[in-house]
């Protein structure tokens, strides 16, 4: 008995699981079962120093999956974004910090998440340029709070 009803809590941890993730996975656009895109192919936009490259979706629309430029010693001004996005850096040295809050030097491989409409400063603390890899679920955008 105590067997059969860990097995039904664990069934449903796994469905509650599974619908949480339906959403993020609803939003993506139809795409063929693989998808690739050779790193000579990733157009870049200018977006006045970074530069955003995207390589699923529509970045200016809605969900998208993009590479973001960061110029070697780039530092932000505090910004905020609509949407959250995930972030894992590809090449160089990146900090991402809630406005006022110690940075923490994240190397290649490394992850963070930035929540929506919350204010934070993103830098390149390389002498090399940044790469980073984002995925968000609206469209990116860069809001000054106040301009």
């Amino acid at each position: 008995m105590q067997l059969s009803k860990y097995l039904i809590a664990i069934a449903g941890i796994g469905f509650v699981a599974a619908l949480a993730v339906q959403p993020a996975a609803a939003q993506r656009p139809e795409m063929p079962l693989s998808h690739a895109v050779a790193a000579k192919d990733v157009q870049f936009k200018d977006l006045g120093g970074p530069q955003l490259g995207t390589i699923w979706g529509d970045s200016g629309k809605g969900a998208h999956g993009s590479f973001l430029r960061l110029p070697a010693g780039f530092v932000s001004p505090v910004h905020l974004h609509s949407d959250d996005y995930d972030a894992v850096i590809v090449e160089g040295t990146v900090s991402n910090a809630e406005a006022g809050a110690k940075a923490l030097a994240l190397g290649p491989g490394s992850y963070y998440v930035q929540k929506g409409k919350v204010t934070h400063v993103t830098s390149c603390l390389s002498v090399t340029p940044c790469l980073l890899y984002v995925t968000q679920r609206g469209p990116f955008d860069f809001i000054t709070p106040g301009a």
